[in-house]
């Protein structure tokens, strides 16, 4: 992908400080292409649909963004990186914000939020897809779209109050070892198996601690992770169902279509735009 861009930038109407919207567009780049050098006098936001990038940005060297994931890259900002592997596909959307908040004001770099990766994801594939209309409905959504993607960028999540619960660190440990080893966790039994005791001790400090079912906590981390696997690869769906602990891709896609409300190859069609 070309380190050059320029478009006519497109204004729209909003009530907030004005955007102006410039090149927005998808490309795949190898070390044959490298990203940069650059520096803009406008807002970059930089996403990485498929494989890995490594950036050197704003004096921060060797920051690694693996699909699902990006950096809104602030005006007078110096950048320059390249794919690792054989490849890497991105998005790039240029736009001058005059009105930004200091937050957003350069020299500097934000990072997306903590799990909000595929939202971002899926919110630039539809602006993506409404790059080519030439309706003013079409230019306001974009700008809508943008604006909601921004707010993504707004730093972390609040701080927990002081009279939060107390943690429980092996519970913690356990979900988080069992999430990195999801394969191996076919049932309950074998996220206890972790912390050393039967299930049902499991699921009783699963609820003291987070008011919900240890079933559930479990599906939602096996979901969770297919998305992921949906949205970055083009792994077969047995090979994700296994992935995640499924053991047939029926069950899988079952519990994937009652949960999402989709199945997952629409989701993966909705998700990647190299499906």
């Amino acid at each position: 992908m070309p380190p050059a861009l320029s478009a006519s930038p497109i204004e729209t109407a909003d009530s907030a400080p004005a955007i102006t919207l410039g090149e927005h567009r998808l490309g795949r780049f190898d070390r044959r292409m490298p990203i940069g050098p650059a520096c803009w006098s406008f807002h970059d936001l930089f996403w990485v649909h498929e494989g890995s990038v490594r950036l050197d940005v704003g004096g921060v060297s060797g920051l690694v963004l693996s699909a699902p994931a990006g950096l809104l890259i602030l005006p007078q900002t110096e950048f320059a990186g390249s794919a690792i592997g054989g490849f890497a596909t991105a998005s790039i959307c240029h736009f001058s914000w005059p009105g930004a908040a200091p937050a957003f004001q350069g020299p500097g770099h934000r990072l997306v939020r903590p799990g909000e990766a595929l939202h971002v994801q899926a919110m630039l594939r539809l602006s993506l897809d409404l790059v080519s209309g030439q309706g003013a409905a079409d230019l306001a959504r974009r700008q809508r779209l943008l604006r909601a993607i921004i707010d993504c960028f707004d730093g972390p999540a609040p701080a927990a109050p002081d009279t939060a619960a107390p943690r429980d660190a092996g519970l913690e440990l356990a979900w988080r070892q069992a999430l990195s080893a999801l394969h191996k966790m076919r049932t309950l039994s074998d996220v206890a198996a972790l912390m050393g005791v039967h299930e049902s001790a499991l699921r009783a400090r699963h609820r003291r601690h987070y008011r919900t079912s240890a079933g559930s906590h479990l599906r939602e981390l096996r979901l969770r992770r297919a998305e992921d696997l949906l949205a970055t690869t083009r792994f077969p769906l047995g090979e994700i169902a296994r992935t995640v602990g499924y053991g047939h891709a029926e069950t899988f896609i079952a519990a994937f279509q009652r949960s999402r409300g989709c199945t997952p190859g629409e989701f993966r069609h909705r998700s990647n735009p190299f499906a």
